[in-house]
């Protein structure tokens, strides 16, 4: 069976997240969406560990259900360390779970070195190469995946103290990290121009700090059962019944860190201007920040378009909300955007089924509620974005892109 993914996610524990991101609104978010499986996120916060079992109910193989969606117990981690010694090192990491108990045995594996309960996102003064074998020593299918691994300050390979491969990162451990998380900023083919990553699955996750933002990144595999093990399976060991079918992508462009550029100053800059610069912004002095394309550049050792054998296929999307807003010249948070959003998302399912279906079904469901002219306007949208003929203004320096209807459409 196909199963829409989405397992980097956090909680409202962790700073700067919605109060509404919790099992109960996430379970009504998944639906809209098209999830089937979702992250727990923020599973080792004492608080949080304690809501998620009040109101999800553990399956027996490893997640956890509430209305229909399942869940598995995931945390994002922030592995704060020095390697080498004096080289200060800060890279995010997301662990998954195969079911609470080990999410629980995790924690007290890592209270020594942390403070639980401050913070969603715990701080974690472990090496990653010492992180992955204590959690690997707990239980042998623990997944540790580096995420948005090109991000600059706590992306594996972000610019700002990131490393040059997953050996220099892990060490040893590096053969136990089966998948990396692109991120945002940047999409498998941009990933495929660094052979040294064939040997791991790419996946895509939303990161999502609100209930609105689930899934506009995830990963749909193909699983034997619902169950941890065939999870894992699929990421870890993939065989005939249980592997990454696809991922669901951004356009990388809308990231906050696809170009080099200083936000305050309002510069945007490609890794070659930046080199000319001396990576100084000429208007304030400051650092330039290095975006993802700059950084894979630095590191990739094949030429853009090259493809590795069995690459997974993947689609990029933009969230539905904001292709409505763009057709109708309003926000994606206005009434008129929300009333046309609720009536694709009944009409197809969910939102993920309104953004692949066929324009010309789109239009003529749409038609009854709404009328021709907006239904028309919506389904051209949704056609152009289809065929990747949307104007993209890259992101920099934490500042998201722009998508755009191109002016002559």
């Amino acid at each position: 069976m196909k199963v829409l993914a989405d397992l980097h996610v956090h909680s409202k524990y962790a700073r700067g997240c919605s109060p509404r991101m919790d099992i109960i609104h996430m379970t009504e978010a998944a639906k809209t969406k098209g999830l089937a499986l979702v992250g727990t996120g923020d599973v080792t916060h004492p608080k949080y560990f304690e809501e998620i079992k009040k109101e999800a109910r553990e399956t027996g193989g490893g997640f956890l259900e509430r209305d229909g969606i399942l869940f598995v117990p995931t945390v994002e981690i922030n592995n704060t360390f020095e390697q080498p010694a004096g080289k200060k090192r800060r890279v995010h990491t997301l662990a998954v779970f195969p079911g609470m108990r080990v999410a629980q045995e995790f924690s007290r594996l890592i209270a020594p070195v942390s403070k639980l309960g401050t913070d969603g996102r715990p701080w974690v003064r472990m090496s990653l190469e010492k992180m992955t074998q204590a959690a690997l020593e707990l239980h042998p299918k623990i997944l540790i995946i580096p995420a948005h691994i090109w991000t600059p300050w706590y992306g594996v390979f972000g610019a700002k103290g990131g490393f040059g491969s997953l050996k220099e990162a892990f060490g040893p451990q590096a053969k136990n990290v089966h998948a990396i998380e692109t991120g945002l900023s940047s999409d498998p083919p941009m990933n495929w121009r660094c052979s040294w990553l064939d040997g791991v699955r790419i996946l895509s996750f939303s990161d999502a700090h609100s209930p609105d933002n689930l899934a506009r990144e995830a990963s749909e595999f193909e699983l034997e059962k619902m169950d941890y093990e065939c999870l894992w399976k699929a990421i870890a060991a993939p065989d005939s019944r249980n592997f990454l079918t696809r991922t669901i992508e951004f356009f990388p462009q809308e990231g906050k860190y696809y170009s080099d550029g200083h936000r305050a100053c309002g510069l945007r800059l490609t890794a070659e201007e930046t080199r000319k610069l001396g990576g100084r912004c000429p208007k304030c002095g400051k650092k330039i920040t290095k975006g993802v394309l700059g950084r894979i550049d630095a590191l990739a050792d094949r030429r853009e378009g090259e493809k590795p054998p069995h690459a997974a296929p993947f689609t990029h999307l933009v969230p539905l909300r904001t292709l409505i807003g763009m057709a109708l010249g309003r926000g994606a948070k206005t009434q008129g955007v929300e009333g046309a959003y609720d009536v694709l998302a009944e009409a197809f399912g969910s939102e993920m089924g309104a953004l692949e279906a066929e324009p010309a079904e789109t239009e003529k469901r749409l038609a009854k509620k709404l009328g021709p002219e907006v239904s028309k306007k919506i389904a051209h949208a949704i056609f152009l974005m289809q065929k990747e003929k949307l104007e993209l203004r890259p992101g920099f320096d934490g500042q998201y892109g722009e998508v755009r209807l191109p002016e002559n459409e």
